[in-house]
């Protein structure tokens, strides 16, 4: 295998994904709000990605361990998310029952296919696992980008027309895909088997990683549906909102590129704890902003947040799961750490706005990050036993 030809690739694959991830997914709150949906509808629409959240993840990682393949189980995840996409957009009318199937499968499944894309990364060879940042930083390059194409698109041709547009994007990943090496597999290491699934939660740091990312999650979920709600409130349209998710994107590559180095030089719990601390100042700034451009320029702080914690999320679960369940250990974190607050947060924070206002709802949800907080200290001091 030539690393720096498959590390070029990687990266490649990274943004093309994540364009197809803004076509997808970025602009749905909008387009609902669009077709007359208020807060609290959106809140239950979005609670239903939570039975696709937390189930996919756990079967599709069990499926690439007892098979040892993840190249297979991205494609077939990638199709079907392409599929849910075209039939969202031409859904142009109110119709509840339709939109919450297919906003359940877009939420869902892209939640797995990304968590599917980084086990693949960093699965592939430890070459890649140290360089994770690197690789993951021209996704948030694929990020900016799509953003940018994605409000421009959307006002020449109408929402309608995403879906064919991430068709296009999908044919192209599918054949991309054929040039990228599968996860490498110890042929030692025995396949999975569903009774070997406990022994994720026999281990307290596995647990204790993630629990601090569900409270985590948390209030990630409520940045996504509070602050699109604030914006559109204040007068910003689809796109501020592109411009706003651009730059959180520019700001993110920083230190994506430096994470190899952060990580040897501080260590991924260390990162993670300094991104919660972040993330609550974020949260705090939100709360106090009245303009849709001063939400953009809190929204800068993305540069010490989303980077450390997807760092540390990573690299984290990987080394507290099996070498048989390396897959599996992503997943149902993942499943964990993003079903439940997938399902919870939306209906709290839909409420939380409608009764004591977004910013007030802003200003609670920082309890969650105080719990994250609390739990690193405890997750901190286990680790010292162990050593």
């Amino acid at each position: 295998m030539n690393k720096r030809k498959t590390m070029i690739l990687l990266c490649g694959f990274y943004i093309t994904t994540f364009i197809g991830t803004v076509f997808s997914n970025a602009y749905m709150q909008p387009y609902l709000m669009r077709l007359g949906y208020d807060p609290i509808e959106i809140g239950v629409l979005t609670a239903g990605i939570s039975f696709v959240a937390i189930l996919s993840p756990i079967i599709v990682g069990f499926l690439c361990d007892k098979f040892k393949t993840v190249k297979k189980a991205f494609n077939v995840i990638l199709i079907i998310l392409t599929l849910a996409a075209l039939l969202f957009y031409q859904t142009t009318e109110k119709v509840f029952f339709l939109h919450l199937i297919h906003y359940s499968l877009l939420g869902g499944l892209w939640t797995t296919m990304m968590t599917i894309q980084d086990t693949w990364a960093i699965g592939i060879d430890d070459f890649f696992k140290e360089r994770y940042g690197t690789i993951r930083a021209f996704g948030a390059i694929g990020w900016m980008v799509g953003n940018l194409i994605g409000s421009w698109y959307i006002g020449r041709y109408g929402y309608d027309a995403l879906g064919w547009a991430l068709a296009s994007l999908a044919i192209f990943n599918l054949v991309y895909t054929m040039f990228l090496p599968d996860i490498k597999r110890d042929s030692n290491v025995a396949s999975a088997r569903l009774r070997d699934l406990k022994e994720l939660f026999k281990s307290r740091e596995y647990v204790l990683i993630v629990l601090i990312f569900l409270f985590i999650n948390m209030m990630s979920r409520a940045d996504g549906l509070a602050i699109i709600d604030k914006m559109v409130r204040l007068g910003g349209g689809v796109e501020m909102i592109g411009l706003r998710n651009s730059l959180q994107a520019f700001a993110e590559l920083p230190l994506f590129f430096a994470g190899a180095i952060l990580l040897r030089k501080f260590g991924d719990f260390k990162l993670l704890m300094f991104g919660t601390v972040m993330l609550i100042i974020r949260f705090i700034g939100f709360s106090f902003v009245q303009t849709p451009e001063l939400i953009i320029a809190v929204s800068l702080t993305q540069l010490c947040t989303f980077p450390l914690i997807t760092i540390a999320s990573r690299t984290l679960v990987d080394g507290a799961s099996p070498d048989n369940l390396k897959s599996s250990g992503q997943t149902i974190a993942v499943a964990i750490y993003g079903g439940i607050p997938s399902f919870v947060a939306p209906i709290l924070t839909g409420y939380l706005i409608k009764h004591q206002g977004t910013d007030n709802t802003l200003m609670a949800v920082t309890g969650f990050g105080v719990i994250a907080l609390m739990l690193g200290v405890v997750y901190s001091r286990i680790k010292k036993k162990n050593v």
